[in-house]
C-alpha cells in the first residue's frame, strides 16, 4: 500500500510539469494583438543593439524569453544547387524590453511606397532614351532631350529619397509594444 502511494507522490510533479502551459509573447498595436508566439515558434527581431536575431522560442516566462538562437542560410551543395543550412548558436535569455524592432509583413504595399518602382522606371527611360538617340544619330544632349532626361533624373532622385526614408521594420515603442500573457 505504501509503495503505490510513494510512486504516485513521486510522479505527480512530473505529470503536472508536463501538462503545464507556458506564457505567450504578443506584439500589440495599442490594444490590438498583431502577432502571437508560443514555445516552438520561430521569431525574428532586432535586438536592442540593432543586431537582427532569429531563433526558436523555448520558453516564455514572466517578462523574459528563453530562445535557441539559429542562423538559416542558403548554401550550395556538392553539385552546386542551393540548399538550406541551419546552425544553432545556443540558448539566449532576454527581456521583452530588449526587442527593438520587428520586420514588417506587408510586402505588397511596399512596392509603391519604397521608391523602387520610381527608380526602375526612370532608370529604364534614361537608358532607352540615350540608346535610341545614339542609334538614330540624334544629339543626346539637345535642348528637348535634355529636358526629358532631367525629368527622368528628378523622378529617380525622388525614388531614391523614398527608398532612403522607407523602413523595412517596425520600431517597438510608442505605437507597438511587446508583452507576455500568463495563461494559467
Amino acid at each position: 500500500m505504501v509503495k503505490p502511494l510513494l510512486i504516485a507522490v513521486l510522479l505527480l510533479p512530473c505529470i503536472t510539469e508536463s501538462f503545464s502551459q507556458s506564457d505567450l509573447l504578443v506584439m500589440k498595436q495599442k490594444n490590438q494583438v498583431i502577432q502571437t508566439w508560443i514555445p516552438g515558434s520561430v521569431i525574428d527581431f532586432q535586438f536592442s543593439n540593432k543586431q537582427w536575431i532569429e531563433g526558436i522560442i523555448k520558453k516564455v516566462q514572466n517578462d523574459s524569453i528563453l530562445m535557441e538562437q539559429i542562423i538559416v542560410r542558403t548554401v550550395p551543395d556538392a553539385f552546386g544547387f542551393p540548399k538550406i543550412d541551419t546552425a544553432k548558436m545556443g540558448l539566449m535569455r532576454l527581456h521583452v524590453n530588449e526587442i527593438y524592432g520587428m520586420p514588417k509583413r506587408d510586402f505588397g504595399g511596399g512596392l509603391f511606397s519604397n521608391g523602387v518602382l520610381f527608380q526602375l522606371g526612370s532608370g529604364a527611360y534614361i537608358f532607352l532614351n540615350i540608346f535610341n538617340s545614339l542609334i538614330h544619330s540624334e544629339q543626346v544632349f539637345s535642348s528637348v532631350n535634355l529636358t526629358r532626361l532631367g525629368i527622368a533624373g528628378g523622378v529617380f532622385v525622388v525614388g531614391s529619397l523614398l527608398s532612403a526614408s522607407h523602413k523595412t521594420y517596425i520600431v517597438i515603442g510608442k505605437k507597438y509594444h511587446m508583452q507576455t500573457i500568463h495563461t494559467q
